[in-house]
């Protein structure tokens, strides 16, 4: 009775295990040795003879009307895909679960390292974490930049953090990228700042933190290489309250107490990063813009509002698509959106409201705690959750029901990041990192005896 939860088992099916041990099986006749010869008619794979790549010459038919026969023929049966493949193709090998440990070993993630900031003035409530290109950003409430190196092995560098637990992680935050230093200028009076005010650029040049929450109304670009302000961007007639990237880095969206959202191009040319005016001012709130998601590949700006509604235009047209409104008209603070289309809306109720793109609600439910982040895994499928509990909660995107809890050190968490293997970064109020990795698997020495039974 659902045309999401009928999607939702269709891609199961496709994507299971059973489809990927037979899927060679699928490209042999299709693509492989079995679409021609004595193969092809043992496995009842023969089609009529002018669908085949090179059946027959069309430039050199000179008879107009055999050749249209021929053209009606072709067009009528179709035609079979170009050969690829001359040999069995091989079979696909099983799921490393390491690769995916949400998907298939949840279970294995556990807090192996907690990193506590060693930086003067001490440190304050980490407000954003953001983890790419091989580096860990963390902004503070003091304004505090820190730029970190994202190890993928076993090595691990202190800097001017400390680790501890005894655990072999195969991640885990290193040295110094850039010495933290101070960013930004006077916050304006009276503004929280939040995960909301911060987001991360990558361009093929320079890599860049985009701030906003300015008393001048503007965003700031910040290289992460040496800390200096590269662009200040003026547009908006009041406090830029938010900021979203495109996952692609092709196009920035700004909110504003003025109501509007306003959409730019990352141009990096002519010392600029930003184009110098917006590519749209998209228009429809009636209050504050709270929070923002912006989709090169859904080609979507999605914008919440302490109007309580939730409004999505078209990313590079900038045309209206559709408003989804909170149950309650509460003010909405947080929005993720996955590329499947799932919207999730998030307001201080404490509940979490699950919608498609085409604005039908498909799920509501409570989540017990106040949050302060939510996140997306990289393939869409999970909703990573945290806050004033002191825990992260990974929920199904597809129903909102909590699929695994992962404890902390007993300390509301403020920030949260998910990186591409599926780590969690979590910053803390008392301006702690938590990291959650997969353990290194302990490796056994091979026995050098070995029994009659398995020496034969």
């Amino acid at each position: 009775g659902s045309p999401e939860e009928f999607i939702n088992k269709n891609r199961e099916a496709l994507e299971s295990e059973y489809v990927s041990s037979n899927l060679h099986h699928w490209i042999d006749l299709v693509f492989g040795y079995k679409q021609r010869g004595k193969s092809a008619a043992e496995a009842a794979n023969i089609f009529y003879y002018l669908t085949y790549e090179g059946a027959v010459d069309l430039d050199n038919v000179e008879d107009d009307l055999q050749r249209s026969a021929i053209e009606d023929q072709i067009a009528n049966f179709g035609q079979t895909p170009i050969q690829i493949f001359r040999k069995k193709h091989p079979r696909r090998g099983p799921p490393i679960p390491i690769a995916h440990p949400l998907k298939f070993a949840p279970a294995a993630i556990s807090l192996t390292s907690v990193v506590s900031n060693m930086t003067n003035p001490p440190a304050s409530a980490v407000l954003s974490v953001n983890v790419f290109d091989s580096y860990v950003v963390t902004v503070n409430q003091n304004f505090i930049m820190s730029v970190k190196l994202w190890l993928t092995t076993s090595l691990q560098s202190g800097g001017s953090f400390t680790f501890s637990g005894s655990q072999d992680p195969f991640f885990g935050i290193g040295s110094d990228a850039l010495a933290p230093c101070k960013i930004g200028c006077p916050l304006a009076e009276n503004f929280e700042l939040g995960s909301q005010c911060f987001s991360t650029l990558q361009t093929p040049s320079e890599n860049f933190l985009i701030s906003c929450g300015n008393w001048e109304n503007s965003f700031q670009v910040i290289s992460l290489r040496d800390g200096r302000l590269v662009q200040s961007v003026r547009y908006h007639k009041d406090i830029v309250s938010c900021i979203a990237v495109t996952p692609d880095g092709s196009f920035v969206a700004s909110g504003s107490y003025d109501t509007t959202v306003m959409v730019w191009e990352v141009v990096s040319r002519d010392n600029s990063i930003i184009a110098a005016s917006p590519l749209h001012i998209l228009c429809g709130h009636d209050d504050v813009i709270l929070c923002l998601v912006a989709s090169a590949e859904l080609n979507l700006v999605m914008s919440g509002s302490k109007d309580g509604t939730c409004i999505l235009h078209a990313l590079r047209e900038g045309r209206y698509v559709r408003s989804i409104r909170h149950p309650s008209g509460a003010p909405l603070t947080k929005l993720a959106a996955s590329r499947h289309g799932k919207i999730v809306l998030y307001a201080d109720d404490l509940n979490l409201h699950l919608y498609s793109v085409n604005g039908n609600r498909i799920s509501s439910v409570e989540s017990n705690g106040r949050i302060c982040s939510l996140q997306l895994s990289s393939c869409g499928d999970f909703l990573v959750c945290s806050g004033d509990q002191g825990q992260i909660a990974v929920r199904s995107m597809n129903s909102l029901d909590v699929l695994m809890k992962y404890g902390g050190v007993g300390k509301s968490i403020s920030s949260l990041a998910v990186t591409p293997e599926e780590c969690f970064i979590a910053g803390t109020r008392d301006g702690n990192l938590l990291v959650y990795s997969v353990e290194r698997p302990q490796l056994r020495k091979p026995s050098l005896q070995r029994n009659s039974k398995s020496s034969s």
